[in-house]
């Protein structure tokens, strides 16, 4: 290979790969943005159930205690409002019929370029499906993505909650 082809083939690896690298900078810093929080603890907001979820047999009671001790496991889960400046994951769980959907919500004090602030929500996912009649279907559903949530934060925030991130 001539010295000419050699360097044409670096200056075009080396413009594939800063591309990349940059993106995964961004991907990272968005990560930040959306879930930081100095590992500091969270309040946890369970939205109320329909008629459909008790027909199943679903009861707010059985997400409760799912949600919290998989954040109590993480040691990031709080009853008390800890600062008028805090963040809460909001769950919510409907069933209509043989369908469900759950959705996680992670709220946090965000400032805009004005410097005006509120609470806002800065990370979202959820799942839906069929429950075949199986409220710890749903509840299954529900800790599946608390497990998500839960990987991701211990992942931005390790350094602030003091164990490497799973």
């Amino acid at each position: 290979m001539s010295g000419m082809c050699r360097t044409l083939t670096c200056l075009s690896l080396t413009a594939m790969l800063v591309p990349a690298a940059i993106g995964q900078d961004t991907a990272s810093q968005i990560e930040r943005f959306e879930l930081f929080n100095e590992c500091r603890p969270m309040q946890l907001v369970i939205e109320g159930l329909n008629e459909d979820a008790g027909a199943i047999g679903l009861a707010i009671g059985a997400l409760q205690a799912a949600a919290e001790s998989r954040l109590r496991a993480a040691r990031i889960y709080t009853k008390e409002r800890v600062e008028a400046r805090f963040a809460y994951l909001y769950t919510n769980v409907t069933v209509t019929g043989r369908a469900f959907s759950v959705s996680l919500a992670f709220n946090k004090v965000a400032t805009d370029i004005f410097g005006h602030t509120s609470v806002a929500i800065t990370w979202n996912a959820g799942a839906t499906g069929t429950h075949g009649g199986d409220a710890g279907y749903v509840v299954s559903s529900l800790s599946q993505q608390l497990d998500r949530f839960l990987a991701a934060y211990l992942r931005v925030n390790d350094k602030a909650c003091g164990a490497p991130a799973p």
